[in-house]
């Protein structure tokens, strides 16, 4: 997996990869449209504050919004 800056994305890309990953996760909200907008300032938000990371995996040529922290789990340990 590879972390991608979300400062390196077009205003509207953004916006797009946001609204794609909310709608994926959205399948059990009955009020649809107020849950993904509270959604998308959510994952905003935390990109902003380094709580969230874009990442795109490469095996399934797509991108995802985790924490930071999860990802940093994935990462092999460096040895000296």
């Amino acid at each position: 997996m590879i972390e991608i800056d979300h400062k390196l994305l077009s205003e509207e890309a953004l916006e797009n990869l946001i609204v794609e990953v909310v709608t994926r996760q959205a399948t059990d909200y009955s009020e649809y449209e107020v849950q993904i907008q509270v959604k998308k300032s959510q994952i905003k938000r935390k990109l902003l504050s380094g709580e969230a990371i874009i990442i795109y995996n490469a095996k399934e040529d797509s991108c995802d919004i985790i924490r930071a922290e999860d990802f940093k789990s994935f990462q092999p340990l460096k040895q000296d």
